[in-house]
């Protein structure tokens, strides 16, 4: 039969992942926290846009000649 608490809180937590999917990470954060926590996600993702962007820069640079 299953403990019924147990299946409340399932249900729940596949609504709150069904939130985060559709509305970003920290949905059922205080504003204050999800608003810090959406920038940090802002940051990170700038940040990996660079990376890729160096690393497809540096594979199309020629190769530096050797002494």
């Amino acid at each position: 039969m299953g403990n019924p608490a147990s299946v409340l809180r399932k249900k729940s937590e596949k609504r709150r992942k069904k939130y985060e999917l559709r509305l970003g990470p920290g949905v059922y954060l205080p504003k204050e926290d999800r608003l810090r926590v959406n920038a940090e996600v802002v940051e990170l993702s700038k940040a990996i846009e660079q990376a890729k962007a160096e690393k497809k820069a540096a594979a199309k640079a020629p190769p530096a000649e050797k002494a």
